[in-house]
This record gives structure tokens, C-alpha cells and sequence, in this order.
């Protein structure tokens, strides 16, 4: 069975001992994988990589058998990506980004990003502008589920959000 994601010698060098040096990881179909470190371990910068954001000076990355970088296109269009650091247009409500976001990766249906509105307690007709962080991450989190994509990419997924929403 190939791996979902894979990396072999993943590497990308910022100097002074900083970046992502010979990372070997695999992630079978159905499995959930997380790696914890401390802040500047490297990994904002390996999710970037899968994501195909940032080139790796050596190794290689896939998911679902592409290229992370070269393929980056095709597999942006599988993966619900959810950034560490979020950087949202201030002046459009929740749903107004919900409908923006579906409408880049082609889906015209949105039941389940309403489902998942109403899983999370979010109501999406507010400004970006006016949400506090949790609200902000609560829609992050249904714009990176709502396409029901094959694989989620979740960068600190729980930051912001009080203990009853983590769980």
C-alpha cells in the first residue's frame, strides 16, 4: 500500500542550524499523524513543503504519489490546509469568505461547510474583522473541511479556541 504522505531526506536549509534537515516520515491511507516540537523544530516549514508553498533544497515529499512542489497544483486541490498564522480578508463576512473559498476550489455545494458552521457554533454572518482569534480559526477549520478533501494538512489546528471547541 503506498503511503499518503511521504518524505525521504526532506531538507531545506536557512542557516545558522535553522530549517528542516533529512526528514523521513510516511503516513499510511486512514492513519493520523502529528509531529510536536518546540517553536523553530521545523514544523511550519515541513507543512509548507507538503503544501508545495516552499521548495526543499534536497529530498523529496509526496502525498497521494505526487510531487509536493512540481505537483503542487493537483495536490492543493485533495488537501484541506489549515496555515498556523492566518491571514484573512478583514472586510468580508464569515460566509462571504466560506463562498470565496469554495468558489476558488470549484464547489458550488455548501451543506457541509453549513453543517460544519453549526458543529462549531460559528455564525458566519459577521465581518473577519470583528471575530475574535477563535472565531477566526473556527472558520479557518470549516473552509479546510468543507471540501471533504482526501487529506488535511492542519498547521497548530487547536490555537486559539477555548477547551470545549478543542475537544
Amino acid at each position: 500500500m503506498k503511503p499518503t504522505i511521504q518524505t525521504e531526506g526532506l531538507t531545506k536549509d536557512y542557516g545558522k542550524g535553522r530549517g528542516v534537515f533529512g526528514l523521513d516520515f510516511a503516513v499510511q491511507p486512514g492513519e493520523v499523524f502529528g509531529f510536536l516540537g518546540p517553536n523553530g523544530a521545523g514544523k511550519t516549514t515541513t507543512i509548507r513543503q507538503l503544501m508545495g508553498f516552499v521548495r526543499p533544497d534536497s529530498g523529496s515529499a509526496r502525498i497521494l504519489g505526487l510531487d509536493c512542489f512540481s505537483q503542487a497544483p493537483a495536490i492543493q486541490a485533495q488537501t484541506g490546509y489549515l496555515p498556523g498564522e492566518l491571514a484573512l480578508p478583514e472586510d468580508l463576512t464569515g460566509e462571504g469568505f466560506i463562498r470565496f473559498v469554495a468558489a476558488m476550489r470549484g464547489q458550488k455545494d455548501l451543506s457541509r461547510a453549513r453543517e460544519l458552521c453549526d458543529r462549531f457554533q460559528l455564525d458566519g454572518r459577521q465581518r473577519l474583522r470583528r471575530m475574535s482569534k477563535g472565531t477566526k480559526q473556527k472558520m479557518a477549520l470549516v473552509c479546510a473541511f468543507m471540501a471533504r478533501p482526501a487529506v488535511l494538512l492542519l498547521d497548530e489546528p487547536t490555537s486559539g479556541l477555548d477547551p470545549l471547541m478543542q475537544n
